[in-house]
């Protein structure tokens, strides 16, 4: 199966793409079947709408078989918080009778969607040939213009409303591999897209590791480290507060690289592969520079390192290359690596961001009927692009310090085994 691309959306219709191939194109190399991608998006999001309506009312349903009473409900976003507090308003709504009405509702605006969809191609169809290589003939011949071995491709009598020149051409990822709500293309995206990487590039740029912005954080006279350490000396036991500082590090340590992968999940990609690569590429180069690189050679941030490169006038200033890779930093690396084998490991079976999702999603629950669709929410995707760069950062860290302080080698091999076992746990 072929993918077409910039397929003009006026035209972009079943019988006029297998009317154009069957005239440009032998017999041999006429398609089977033709499939047009539609605007899905808004149906998507109203179809989830409607079945999280459906299983509230299968809940009412069966707590009225059960208790022998109709549940009531506040109808406000927040409505299971209000009704656990007497500050909140009256729960005086019938929730089956306000779940039945927002079936409905919502059934209606589905069929008007289902309805409208023809109406709305996004240019994209998904020709499906009888083997392999009549796709890859086809493919070839609209390639070739690309390589400057043919001027275009075959053409047809609907040349000028097809426009065929202009299509992309690929094979076709597997359905289930695909964002249908993101395959539309827009400009919106592509603004988009430039805005959060340049965001994301800046706050990496000026705070690239935790240690600078926990001395960023203690410039602040309200937070200042000196006062609250005192302040907190009086009250809580030597144990607990100094193991604070080391909780803070390890806190932004591990959401750093979250904001990174969060800033690649709202770009939209049409295709979860692709989504996981760059996710991975982004977050592996952020840790390897945050970990590795700039702690190796006395660095908090990329900007001093490039204000060193810059000022070589200065000999102050530059870089101390001799001081690179010192024996004395195995220790802290092996400290790391055995740290991220139990600690990180062990919350990573624990899923705290399922977690807090799931508290986080609760309170905007409406009445009990809604828990149901809450606990659905919050299944998640295997993050593979994360886990992959955590993986590969470790076996970096390993890889540069396993000849200067061999030591390390069996705690990364301890690492490994201890996150292959959390992540067929978390997999399966």
């Amino acid at each position: 199966t072929l993918m077409f691309d910039l397929i003009p959306e006026k035209f972009c219709t079943k019988d006029l793409i297998i009317r154009h191939f069957q005239e440009a194109y032998e017999e041999s190399l006429h398609p089977e079947d033709v499939q047009i991608a539609y605007f899905v998006s808004k149906l998507i999001a109203l179809t989830a709408k409607l079945e999280k309506a459906r299983r509230a009312v299968n809940y009412c349903e069966s707590y009225i078989s059960k208790k022998g009473q109709r549940l009531l409900m506040n109808d406000n976003c927040c409505g299971i918080v209000f009704g656990c507090c007497s500050c909140g308003a009256v729960n005086d709504i019938d929730a089956l009778d306000f779940y039945q009405q927002r079936v409905n509702d919502l059934r209606t605006e589905v069929e008007k969607e289902q309805t409208n969809l023809h109406k709305k191609p996004i240019g994209v169809a998904f020709v499906t040939f009888s083997n392999l290589q009549s796709a890859e003939t086809v493919k070839k011949d609209f390639q070739g213009r690309l390589c400057c071995l043919s001027a275009s491709p075959q053409q047809s009598s609907l040349q000028k409303d097809l426009k065929p020149e202009t299509w992309e051409v690929r094979f076709a990822p597997p359905p289930e591999d695909i964002y249908w709500e993101n395959l539309n293309k827009s400009n919106f995206r592509i603004i988009k897209v430039w805005v959060i990487n340049t965001i994301l590039f800046i706050v990496l740029f000026f705070c690239t590791s935790p240690a600078y912005l926990i001395n960023l954080l203690e410039t602040l006279p309200f937070l200042n480290a000196e006062s609250i350490r005192d302040e907190m000396n009086e009250g809580l036991p030597s144990y607990i507060t100094d193991f604070l500082p080391t909780l803070l590090l390890w806190t932004l340590s591990a959401l750093l690289p979250v904001i990174v992968a969060y800033s690649d999940w709202w770009l939209g990609h049409w295709r979860r592969s692709l989504e996981n690569l760059w996710i991975m590429r982004k977050v592996f180069g952020y840790l390897l520079f945050m970990v590795l690189i700039l702690p190796s050679i006395g660095l908090t941030t990329v900007r001093g390192l490039v204000e060193s490169a810059l000022k070589s006038e200065n000999s102050t200033a530059e870089i101390n290359w001799e001081c690179i890779f010192l024996p004395d930093n195995g220790a802290f690396f092996i400290n790391y690596v055995t740290t991220s084998a139990l600690v990180g490991t062990g919350l990573e079976i624990i899923r705290f961001p399922e977690l807090f999702m799931y508290s986080f999603r609760l309170a905007f629950a409406r009445s009990q009927a809604e828990i149901s669709s809450v606990r659905k929410e919050i299944l998640y995707e295997f993050p593979f692009g994360i886990n992959y760069a955590w993986i590969l950062l470790i076996f970096a860290l390993t890889v540069s310090y396993s000849v200067i302080c061999p030591l390390i080698t069996p705690f990364g091999l301890f690492y490994m085994i201890m996150k292959h076992g959390t992540d067929r746990y978390n997999i399966y």
